[in-house]
């Protein structure tokens, strides 16, 4: 299995001296099968975690190769996007809300864009607006459903023009980069002085991983680097951003959201799925009934300032 995977330095002090906080326990068999979404996947496989020692990062050592992780996320499919449509929606207006309060109707990238939930709402607000993603069939999405400027590939190839964005974002997108600090770095690049980043990841330090551990639902195989709010603005200073402060906006998921997935972390999911289709009475009623809750609960989110 050793030539599925190569072996990195610390992605973002770039040291090799760490200490193993606990072991992979991804099988061969467990590489056949691709992405499904990111959404809605229990967290039962994960790669070997590890602590660096210099700078206190947490990053998954080895990692898939890049270009099966890349190849992985382009055929990517979200099988649960009807189920989540209407609660990312909701959230994702929280989050252009929160955009607003620092920097108005301008040119906004928002990087790893998905469906295009948040460019959906970001247009909506007045911001000009431009998405990238890696996978196919959620650029189709976005085109088709919000009629968005979304290109498909990786940021850090497309050579946008230097200090042309206003507004960057990474929502949930940093933990799933093998180079994120060569992404943060362009990312500084193409925003104008002044401009404004705005990034989220999951909260390596937050209460719900700490008492968790290893069951964390953010451990996961395609989860390779684990931030916490102080490593977060770490590798952001590093890739010359300034003025950092962490913030917090109002996330939003519905109780058929939560549901699914703690029936397939008991293994009970394949007994009852037929009941919580979207479609039928039961999983409409559940997909209806919202909860919110602080982003900071389970979330890094951080802006920052070229």
């Amino acid at each position: 299995m050793g030539s599925l995977f190569e072996h990195r330095n610390c992605p973002n002090c770039g040291g090799n001296d760490f200490e193993v906080l606990f072991d992979s326990n991804i099988k061969r068999g467990d590489l056949q099968g691709g992405i499904d979404t990111v959404y809605m996947l229990p967290g039962d496989k994960y790669g070997r975690h590890v602590k660096c020692r210099k700078c206190h990062l947490v990053y998954v050592n080895p990692i898939e190769k890049a270009n099966r992780i890349n190849g992985n996320y382009s055929e990517m499919k979200n099988s649960a996007v009807s189920i989540v449509r209407r609660n990312r929606l909701r959230a994702t207006k929280a989050q252009v809300e929160l955009a607003k309060k620092y920097k108005g109707n301008t040119k906004l990238l928002d990087i790893g864009c998905g469906e295009g939930f948040f460019l959906f709402n970001a247009s909506k607000a007045g911001y000009i607006t431009k998405g990238v993603e890696l996978s196919q069939n959620a650029v189709e999405y976005a085109r088709r459903e919000f009629g968005l400027d979304v290109e498909v590939g990786l940021f850090e190839k497309m050579q946008f023009p230097e200090n042309y964005f206003d507004v960057v974002t990474l929502w949930q997108v940093l933990e799933h980069l093998s180079q994120p600090l060569t992404v943060l770095k362009e990312a500084q690049r193409v925003l104008k002085p002044g401009g404004l980043l705005a990034i989220s990841t999951p909260d390596f330090g937050g209460i719900p991983a700490r008492i968790m551990g290893k069951r964390w639902w953010n451990i996961r195989r395609i989860h390779i680097n684990q931030f916490s709010t102080k490593t977060l603005k770490n590798i952001l200073r590093n890739a010359g951003f300034k003025n950092l402060s962490s913030v917090n906006y109002k996330e939003s998921i519905s109780l058929l959201m939560l549901v699914i997935p703690l029936l397939k972390w008991f293994k009970a999911h394949k007994q009852v799925r037929v009941l919580l289709q979207p479609g039928s009475t039961r999983g409409r009623i559940m997909n209806n009934i919202t909860l919110l809750y602080p982003s900071r609960l389970d979330n890094c989110v951080v802006i920052g300032f070229k």
